[in-house]
């Protein structure tokens, strides 16, 4: 996810890719786009204002909206809306600003700096919120299957990650990963895996969920640097990791290889006192040179055939990549998500599920109190609230990816 900061200015708020990385979500001080990732197509456009965060449900036409700040937007509204019907299900407002949003097909998770609140996404009812140490970064990842555990840095100061299962809502271990704080975290499709960064940024960690008794580390570089990104394969072979010094370092994952497994890097179940065993971390199996200083996120292909690059920039980069080769990849296709390609009706296709096509907003509870009543729990609050609304969305397949639309550029069928 890249967000904000100075490379804001080009124009490029937030981009990301969607959890299959099929497509990429581009928020803009005028609205959001959507594209294809492969071949690259725009898919939906929309200029309504300022967007500091855009998340997509795989490539379904729900996505969460969160503003920049900026021309009457707000960092503290969320609005999930269905981009076919372009109608908004739900509005819910916070007292303090959103720093991510993360979605799979079971739950909605929104993350503050010292609270994270976890909603049923059939239904949008809150089930819980979470008090956490301070999280500046908003720091959280979701498995995108629905094994549905979600991890976080469990302190500020600490290298210790909480991995909680959000169906049962129980956590289900504490992860000693790192000696000093996190600087990035995330989880492979079926969340079986966590890679983990520390502020350090030397070495990168694999751990097996949900016991975390198995453990591979890579070495990223000698010198320390900011991790920008961290991305497993849909395939969970490779992990991809972008730092700020101008080299995105692609590891290929093994846990056969005892060179650099450990079977004692966690802290499982809160028992105290383990000792890591001392690896050589393994090097990188390709890597890209890229402009330094610049954020970017790299993730690979479904046919893991292509590394695609996103930049804070607002520059999309495409690498030809070759599991049989490595070594550095060779640039294949540039491309700017701030000019939009023209768009083809008959290939650029988004597939889109059916959503809910009542025209009033649809929310969890009853409080229609405002944000500043709010501010001791810092507890959403919502627009107005129906059960019949509440029925409707529980009454409609949020899974189905049967049905396909074509989008114009100005977000209309």
């Amino acid at each position: 996810m890249l967000a904000g900061g100075k490379y804001g200015k080009s124009g490029v708020l937030f981009a990301n890719f969607n959890q299959d990385f099929t497509c990429i979500s581009v928020g803009t001080p005028e609205g959001f786009k959507i594209f294809n990732s492969e071949p690259y197509q725009l898919c939906y456009s929309q200029s309504n204002g300022g967007v500091g965060l855009i998340e997509m449900l795989f490539s379904t036409s729900l996505v969460a909206i969160v503003g920049s700040g900026e021309g009457g937007s707000s960092q503290r509204r969320l609005l999930i809306n269905n981009i076919k019907t372009n109608l908004t299900i739900c509005d819910l407002n916070f007292v303090t600003a959103i720093l991510a949003v993360k979605l799979n097909r079971k739950r909605l998770i929104v993350v503050m700096e010292t609270k994270i609140h976890i909603y049923d996404i059939n239904n949008m009812k809150l089930l819980e919120t979470r008090d956490v140490d301070p999280n500046p970064k908003g720091l959280c990842a979701l498995s995108p299957q629905t094994t549905n555990f979600m991890v976080y840095p469990a302190s500020q100061n600490k290298g210790n990650i909480l991995v909680m299962d959000v169906l049962t809502l129980e956590t289900v271990n504490l992860i000693q990963a790192h000696k000093g704080p996190i600087s990035q975290l995330v989880l492979n499709q079926n969340g079986t895996m966590l890679a983990t960064a520390s502020e350090k940024g030397t070495v990168i960690r694999v751990y097996l969920l949900p016991n975390a008794n198995k453990s591979i580390s890579f070495r990223r570089g000698t010198y320390p640097a900011i991790i920008h990104s961290i991305t497993f394969s849909n395939d969970s072979k490779y992990l991809c990791v972008c730092s700020d010094n101008g080299t995105i370092h692609i590891f290929k994952i093994d846990f056969s290889a005892n060179a650099n497994t450990s079977s004692l890097g966690a802290m499982s179940s809160y028992l105290p006192g383990v000792i890591s065993q001392v690896w050589e971390p393994s090097r990188d199996f390709a890597h890209i040179k890229i402009q330094a200083g610049i954020p970017s996120i790299c993730a690979l292909s479904q046919d893991n055939k292509t590394a695609l690059v996103l930049m804070g920039d607002g520059l999309y980069l495409q690498y030809q990549f070759d599991e049989q080769v490595g070594g550095e990849l060779k640039l294949s296709q540039e491309y700017s998500l701030l000019r939009e390609p023209q768009l083809d009706e008959e290939k650029t296709t988004l597939f889109l599920h059916q959503q809910p096509t009542n025209k009033q907003n649809i929310n969890n509870n009853n409080n229609n109190n405002n944000s500043n009543s709010n501010s001791n729990n810092n507890s959403p609050t919502t627009t107005t609230n129906k059960e019949a609304q509440l029925n409707n969305i529980n009454s409609q397949n949020i899974n189905n990816n049967n049905n396909s639309i074509q989008q114009t550029t100005n977000g209309t069928n």
